[in-house]
């Protein structure tokens, strides 16, 4: 669920600097969607809850890459809706690996300073990036409106789940029900609309992640109390990257969208497997 807000508004900025690409997206609901690129398992039952998917959106995010995407195009040829979704899935692929090595390190330095659960600190700093999004468009947290970006028709929603389907059994080797994958897309509305930022609902979900004895994940990924520090680093603070031992990251958040939406400018006009050397972490591999 991080980031959901971030990642339409990005997908909103391609189009209005590629008008090709605009001309191109006929399905917009499905291309703000795929915005939202392997996070959409991340909502399957709130990612917390027994028979959740975030695993497998995990598994998506660090390995595979190239593999998924040639499945999708492949499988989705010349139909209007899953190209558009194929969009805007590259466009969170974009941004994702731009901007991963920052929230990673940030995330880490965070914990090793003043301890919590990683998880839950990367989170809300993406909730964060998500509050200075908004700013930076003129809206404030009560603006909040990405739930309505992010539902599709019935007659997508199937045929979505039909292809992640066939695209885990075909990549993975993974046997994942179409139903699972159906539930999965429809949760993502639910989600979004549910974590709309108010007191009540933050209050509930933090007494509840009380009382699960668990990490406050989900109340972290409101934007209700969320204001953003220190993850745009606009001063250029230098992070170690947790998993290199010689790399750092030192760029600003906005430098980073910037360069992301020039690779994702690029990733539409054309592509092969060069260009995506690193996961949607950032890490590389190949």
């Amino acid at each position: 669920m991080p980031a959901a807000t971030t990642h339409v508004e990005f997908a909103k900025d391609l189009l209005r600097i590629d008008p090709v690409q605009k001309s191109r997206v006929s399905d917009l609901p499905m291309y703000y969607l795929g915005s939202q690129g392997p996070d959409m398992l991340f909502f399957s039952h709130a990612s917390v809850l027994p028979g959740s998917l975030h695993k497998y959106g995990n598994l998506m995010h660090a390995s595979h890459v190239y593999e998924v995407i040639r499945f999708f195009e492949d499988y989705a040829g010349n139909d209007p809706a899953m190209t558009s979704y194929i969009k805007g899935y590259l466009c969170h692929y974009a941004l994702d690996s731009a901007a991963h090595p920052l929230i990673f390190a940030a995330a880490d330095d965070i914990v090793h300073q003043h301890g919590g659960n990683n998880g839950a600190v990367h989170v809300g700093l993406e909730a964060e990036i998500d509050v200075w999004m908004l700013h930076q468009r003129g809206r404030q947290i009560q603006d909040y409106d990405v739930c309505q970006y992010l539902q599709v028709s019935a007659a997508d929603l199937k045929k979505l789940a039909k292809m992640y389907h066939a695209m885990f059994h075909a990549v993975f080797h993974l046997d994942i029900s179409t139903s699972r994958f159906m539930g999965a897309i429809k949760e993502v509305h639910t989600w979004t609309a549910f974590l709309y930022p108010k007191k009540s609902t933050y209050d509930l979900i933090f007494s509840l992640e009380n009382l699960a004895g668990g990490s406050h994940g989900l109340s972290a990924m409101m934007l209700y109390q969320k204001e953003p520090k220190q993850i745009i680093n606009t001063e250029h603070r230098s992070y170690a990257i947790p998993w290199s031992s010689d790399e750092t990251v030192s760029a600003s958040f906005p430098a980073l969208y910037g360069h992301a939406l020039f690779t994702a400018k690029h990733l539409l006009q054309h592509h092969d497997r060069t260009d995506f050397i690193n996961n949607f972490n950032g890490e590389r591999i190949l």
